[in-house]
């Protein structure tokens, strides 16, 4: 990723979408926080949004994320905030969007642009199947067609998580006790939830190949990105896509 607008502190992702589809990360730079839930000044954070909006096409349709594995499809809909933690567009200039401060951002699209979407997936969202849910709802494409790009997130040696979120993953899917590693505190486990979210996404379907799985810690880069496990009281970045 390479930074292309200092103002509003957007990254640009890398992957293999096609060229009318336009994928950015933001950090935080300057305390560039976009979430309106985590205490900030809510005038700061409406002035960010303001900037943000400044290098798009349009309004960013905004999700009040839960952990859950809903997914709204604004094609059709009129722009409101809604409970979800992913969304679809096959519109141009539908920016979706998800914040994210060590859950997984993932983006969506395939190989002649006709679609864009984006998932907060943190753990819950993971194991209860936020990625699959999503897919279902871009029902009209092939998924061996789609693109996908995981962006900054946790690593797994800084992600440690009790036994019963092991226990989660491994009762609906043992093979992915592969992705769980035993840490030196006793009953704890550390959690790649990055290989998790590639491998959701090749049994949807989608080939590795196809699969940009950028291995950025949000936790080990603190200067670059907010990191709840660094901090429980910190902003959130955002990683957003839509099509021209």
């Amino acid at each position: 990723m390479s930074e292309i607008n200092n103002q509003a502190k957007l990254l640009q992702a890398t992957w293999l979408a096609p060229n009318n589809i336009k994928a950015y990360v933001t950090t935080c730079k300057d305390d560039f926080n976009l979430a309106l839930h985590v205490n900030d000044n809510e005038a700061k954070v409406l002035i960010n949004r303001a900037k943000l909006k400044e290098s798009l096409p349009n309004t960013p349709l905004w999700l009040n994320q839960t952990h859950s594995i809903d997914v709204v499809d604004w094609t059709n809909i009129k722009y409101d905030v809604v409970n979800a933690d992913a969304s679809i567009s096959t519109k141009s200039k539908d920016v979706c969007i998800v914040m994210t401060a060590d859950c997984l951002p993932i983006l969506l699209s395939n190989k002649t642009g006709d679609f864009v979407a984006a998932i907060h997936a943190g753990w819950r969202g993971l194991d209860n199947g936020i990625i699959s849910e999503t897919i279902k709802k871009l029902s009209g494409y092939n998924p061996n067609e789609m693109v996908a790009f995981i962006g900054p997130a946790i690593c797994q040696k800084c992600f440690e998580v009790g036994k019963e979120v092991l226990d989660s993953f491994s009762s609906k899917n043992p093979s992915d006790r592969q992705f769980f590693m035993e840490s030196e505190n006793h009953n704890k486990y550390l959690c790649n939830l990055r290989k998790i979210a590639e491998q959701r996404l090749f049994e949807a379907g989608l080939k590795i190949e196809n699969i940009s799985n950028k291995n950025i810690c949000t936790k080990c880069n603190t200067s670059w990105f907010f990191s709840y496990r660094s901090s429980c009281s910190t902003g959130r970045f955002a990683t957003l896509i839509w099509k021209e």
